[in-house]
């Protein structure tokens, strides 16, 4: 074969391909969403995920809601209520009976309908409510009718109310997966809401807290519009709203959907109508969830209950119960300020962002009025410092003068360097509102009645440039009965919130879990925490906290080196108070059980003296019966100062009491 014949084939030259049409300029494959498209199906990350504590997700958004609405109304209304010291039993009781006419035990109910159908039998489902927006307004007044005494007298009032209901047409009533149709009720006497202000609520992102931070319950807008979400993902059914601000005469109710598009879809109204109530918000909503069982929803309100002690907290529960949680105080807490950036807690990022949104004209107003603790003599000394450093570079220096919006890259970059390498006053602490030890202490005693209860508030700190303080509070014995688990010992609060999830995750646990509680005559668990008739209560508040949550879920503290140094400086406090309160008890014990041995031979005793003092005499000089009841009136503080300074040392080594068989303890064994 030729070389020519070998070639040829393959050499030939090929017609070139045609070029396919480009595509259009501009035109590319990537697309914008919206938040509200993108939480709609993951409202897991706040919470929502199908279980047990989904019921409890709701109770937590929209209670804290309701709280943070009914401070706000007191903070901004010029003409409050003259509150009573707390709510009289009376007004609970008839409450409480109104409240309990006709309710019924829906899970009992649902479990009856369940195992009928499985048996064949026809069943008569209770009658569904109507769906349109008169009928839910009839069924809202219905609804407040018995709340109508608290109403009246203004009471700072939360009511929610979980319901099981039957919708065959949506879930099977003997459904394999066991999922189960709830109602979800949730109506307060807070601040309320102003027609614009209800076109916004329950969208993403929109909240009254957010553009600044402040010791509030939330911050962000994505607790109510995920609860919102899930409803209408699991259910399909629209939200039912009744808002009345405190300024307005009449009350707005609507029926909506929130959709993908961060909007609002309505099936009814708004319409703007008089009801009877003075002013708050109500929420009627529909979810689809495992069936409802107690320890969850029920034990996150009455934690809640204990920080929150200035409100009445109501919760209906599917079971027909009626639980009420009465205010025990007369006075609101104090309102927070807001806390504005501390120079400590800028990166560079926020610094640029700061300086390209202030309002301010020049880096004087700039740097004085965007941060706390940065004085005028602080702001040209960091000027200064940025101009040597550009001068070094062969260029202009800048001023206080100097336009914010005119800095280049270089010299937002340099300024920064100068801004971060300053040191600053710790940021101010008026940002925090405490509970305060006395409320505390107060609260446990009225809850669990233990035989022993302290608090302790510490003095605010900084972290991440932001304020916060640590309260702890230990109660012991009485009707506080030996915890089978540590979450049953240890509570959680962060801005009075309680954090029922993620336990040994948080801050709060570690910190607790690194106290050495045998110096405190605690047990513990193997993983650290007390055990025994004893609860642990420990609140973190502070703006500090909402920079430091592990996730939007909202559950847990990140380790931060002081904030678990101040969680173990409290609970060390709280412990040494405890200890105090042992040991004179250890003393009390041993006194009585001394004084017991010894009235017990006071006659033996008092005759063997008489014996040896007459002896040899005509007449007796002294009797018996009187010397031993001298004795026995003597009995009492037999133990000397030094005994009881004995009972103080050897902690380390003595036996643990603080468990559930305190009582059967020998205490002359005890400090030995």
């Amino acid at each position: 074969m030729s070389p020519n014949e070998d070639a040829s084939p393959d050499k030939e030259s090929k017609p070139k391909p045609t070029p396919t049409a480009s595509p259009v300029a501009g035109v590319g494959d990537i697309k914008e969403g919206t938040i509200a498209k993108f939480m709609r199906k993951r409202t897991q990350l706040v919470g929502f995920e199908t279980g047990l504590n989904k019921h409890t997700q709701y109770s937590i958004e929209f209670l804290d809601n309701a709280i943070d609405a009914l401070e706000s109304w007191w903070w901004k209304s010029k003409k409050r209520p003259r509150l009573a010291d707390r709510l009289e039993p009376e007004i609970i009781e008839e409450v409480k009976k109104k409240l309990s006419e006709g309710l019924i035990d829906t899970i009992a109910l649902s479990k009856q309908l369940e195992k009928d159908v499985r048996a064949g039998k026809e069943v008569q489902l209770p009658p569904r409510k109507k769906e349109t927006l008169e009928e839910r307004i009839t069924e809202f007044r219905k609804f407040v009718t018995p709340l109508r005494t608290l109403i009246t007298k203004r009471e700072p009032l939360v009511v929610m109310q979980i319901t099981e209901v039957q919708m065959p047409d949506l879930i099977p009533i003997d459904d394999e997966e066991g999922f189960k149709v709830y109602e979800f009720t949730c109506f307060d006497t807070g601040v309320g809401m102003v027609p614009a202000d209800l076109e916004k609520f329950g969208m993403y992102l929109a909240s009254s807290k957010s553009e600044k931070l402040r010791q509030t319950r939330g911050s962000q807008g994505f607790g109510a519009p995920s609860a919102f979400s899930d409803a209408q993902n699991t259910t399909g059914k629209p939200i039912f709203a009744v808002t009345k601000c405190y300024t307005s005469e009449l009350a707005t109710a609507s029926s909506f959907y929130t959709t993908t598009a961060n909007t609002k879809d309505y099936v009814g109204g708004p319409i703007d109508m008089d009801l009877p109530f003075n002013h708050g918000t109500y929420i009627r909503l529909y979810y689809l969830n495992i069936q409802y069982r107690r320890g969850y929803s029920d034990i996150y309100v009455e934690m809640a209950s204990l920080l929150n002690s200035h409100v009445t907290i109501i919760l209906i529960d599917p079971y027909g119960e009626v639980r009420i949680y009465p205010r025990r105080v007369a006075k609101f807490p104090d309102e927070p300020k807001y806390a504005q950036p501390h120079p400590a807690s800028i990166r560079i990022g926020e610094f640029q962002d700061l300086l390209r949104e202030t309002p301010e004209s020049d880096l004087r107003g700039f740097l004085t009025k965007a941060f706390c603790r940065l004085s005028p003599n602080k702001a040209k000394t960091i000027v200064d410092e940025a101009s040597k450093e550009l001068r070094k570079r062969h260029l202009e220096p800048i001023t206080l003068q100097t336009p914010a919006d005119s800095l280049s890259k270089t010299e937002v970059e340099l300024l920064y360097r100068a801004f971060s390498s300053e040191e600053y006053i710790a940021p101010p602490t008026d940002t925090v509102v405490t509970v305060g030890e006395e409320v505390f202490e107060r609260t446990i005693m009225e809850a669990y009645k233990p035989d022993f209860a302290a608090a302790v508030t510490r003095k605010p700190t900084s972290g991440k440039g932001l304020s916060f303080a640590v309260e702890a509070c230990i109660g012991y014995g009485g009707e506080i009965k030996p915890a089978s688990s540590a979450p049953m010992v240890l509570w959680r609060f962060v801005n009075r919130v309680p954090k029922l999830r993620d336990n040994s995750d948080c801050a709060t646990w570690k910190a607790s879990a690194q106290v050495n509680w045998r110096n405190y005559k605690v047990q513990t668990f193997d993983n650290g925490i007390p055990r025994g008739p004893i609860m642990v209560f420990i609140h973190v508040c502070g703006a500090y906290v909402h920079v430091m949550f592990k996730g939007q879920s909202k559950q847990a503290l990140a380790e931060d080196e002081v904030l678990i140094r101040e969680i173990k400086l409290a609970l060390e406090d709280a412990g040494r108070k405890f200890r105090r309160f042992i040991t004179r008890r250890e003393t009390d014990r041993r006194k009585a059980k001394r004084a017991g041995i010894l009235a017990m031979y006071a006659d033996q005793f008092a005759e063997s003296l008489v014996y040896i003092a007459n002896d040899g005499r005509k007449k007796p000089l002294f009797d018996a019966e009187t010397i031993a009841g001298r004795i026995r009136d003597s009995i009492s503080g037999f133990e000397t100062e030094g005994e009881e300074d004995e009972s103080e040392v050897g902690v380390e080594e003595s036996e643990l009491i603080a468990d559930p068989t305190t009582d059967d303890l020998d205490f002359d064994d005890i400090g030995s």
